[in-house]
């Protein structure tokens, strides 16, 4: 095994834990078992500096032969991407070398295959560490967890392949770099400053998943907030129309450094992550008005859904921080689908299995309550902060409707003072509608509990549920 190889395990796996399990010489392929904090992984890790030749087809059997033993014995698979040696980004070879592979039943179809079958049954984490194109890329955009680092890329066409197919000469980076999918087409879920963050940030996001389906995630010892970060100001709780960031609460409440935000630097209306309230895990879906006011968007409704597939897969209980005016309208958002996406959140949520608290923090309006797992959804709590607003359209919205009618000052003022009566959880705590208020000082206790008593709930699950790709 060559030193790069043995470098990125060392750094992946805990000191002299690998297992070879496939040939143990320098060959495009290393594979075997390791152990992080512990718990046994299946490693594939793809070699971009071999010096033992082997046919591509043996190299795609020795990978099934992995993928095989990882699902037979429920451990996670992490794959560790990156181009063979022999393979440029700068020019596509003419493939009659490597037909078998492509229509062999146990070709590279299989390996797609594969990989997707593996969906719900184990957590699959991949990490691209240089471009890679055509058939190494489907394997890591099927993965759960796809982290890139800053000089890693995927395309399905090398440059030269681009210009002759699209008739584009464009940049590498624009069309396939690691930025580009962390930001704008989501394939990334993490994006990293180097290889070895990389692999520290896969031993981190293991802590949140089981080894398959059929357990709950880890339990870690508990560990207090951050001291550091204070409550958010009343005044910006109470304004359901300033900009606030939600990480600022998120922090106040779960384990310090213990967040793993999922897709951050994409669809940022929308907040995605993994944390833990007392050693327990769970998965945090929050809006984040600082960007786009929190509203739903196409690409932010396929993040949500994504992740709460994710979490419902492998038992993630799910924390819902509403603070949504809703999904966005007008003519981009309807031509690139939002009322199809936000069909997927609704299909999405109405089909989980995990335990859910939703908490209103600032303000749900319209079909965004719906789509932050509130009413109709059958949450398992439904919360509201004090002064949060539950109601069809805000006061501003309210008030532009009532001048478009012809309303007068007065009678526009009653209906704002109507729309404000109406819209307090205070009223829906007394009809049973929602299940109470919670103070801001008074969240990380209420997920406490809501996590105790999940943790504390044998688990019943006896057949996977599959992860959306999106």
């Amino acid at each position: 095994m060559n030193s790069l190889i043995q470098e990125r395990l060392s750094v992946l796996l805990d000191p002299d834990s690998f297992n070879p399990l496939i040939r143990s010489d320098d060959t495009e392929l290393v594979g075997g078992t390791g152990r992080i904090e512990g718990r046994e992984v299946c490693v594939i890790a793809l070699n971009p500096v071999a010096s033992v030749p082997l046919d591509p087809f043996e190299v795609l059997q020795d990978e099934l032969k992995l993928l095989d033993y990882a699902e037979e014995h429920h451990l996670p698979v992490i794959h560790l991407a990156d181009r063979p040696g022999r393979v440029s980004m700068e020019s596509t070879a003419i493939p009659l070398s490597i037909m078998r592979t492509y229509i062999d039943p146990r070709g590279v179809g299989k390996i797609f295959a594969r990989f997707a079958r593996l969906s719900g049954i184990v957590p699959r984490i991949a990490v691209v560490f240089n471009p890679i194109a055509t058939t190494l890329t489907f394997p890591v955009a099927e993965c759960d967890i796809v982290l890139m680092t800053k000089e890693a890329g995927m395309s399905l066409a090398r440059p030269d392949m681009q210009r002759l197919m699209a008739g584009e000469a464009a940049n590498y980076e624009v069309y396939g770099g690691a930025e580009m999918h962390a930001t704008a087409s989501g394939t990334c879920d993490m994006l990293t400053e180097s290889p070895d963050d990389a692999l520290l940030q896969v031993r981190k996001f293991l802590r949140s998943f089981p080894s398959w389906y059929g357990e709950y995630p880890p339990v870690f010892s508990a560990v207090e907030p951050d001291p550091e970060a204070p409550l958010p100001s009343p005044a910006a709780l109470s304004n359901p129309y300033s900009l606030f960031d939600m990480h600022q609460l998120i922090a106040t409440c779960i384990d310090k450094d213990s967040f793993q935000e999922h897709r951050g630097l994409y669809a940022r209306e929308l907040i995605t992550g993994f944390a833990r309230v007392n050693g327990m895990t769970l998965g945090i879906i929050a809006n984040n008005s600082i960007h786009n006011g929190g509203i739903l968007f196409p690409e932010s409704s396929r993040k949500l859904a994504a992740f709460a597939s994710l979490c419902d897969a492998f038992n993630i209980p799910l924390l819902f921080l509403a603070d949504n005016p809703g999904f966005m309208v007008g003519r981009e958002a309807e031509s690139t689908g939002v009322i199809h996406h936000g069909a997927l959140i609704f299909s999405t949520l109405a089909n989980l299995s995990v335990p859910r608290l939703c908490v209103i923090v600032r303000k749900a309006y319209t079909a965004g309550l719906y789509a932050m797992g509130g009413t109709g959804f059958e949450p398992d709590r439904l919360l509201a902060f004090p002064d949060a607003e539950l109601t069809i359209y805000g006061v501003k919205a309210i008030s532009r409707l009532a001048r478009e009618s012809g309303l007068s000052v007065q009678e526009t003022k009653a209906v704002k003072e109507t729309v404000k009566a109406t819209a307090n959880p205070a009223q829906y705590v007394e009809s049973g509608f929602i299940d109470g208020i919670v103070k801001p000082e008074e969240l990380r206790d209420e997920i406490n509990a809501f996590l105790s008593h999940t943790c504390s709930t044998p688990l019943e699950r006896i057949v996977p549920r599959r992860v959306l790709c999106i």
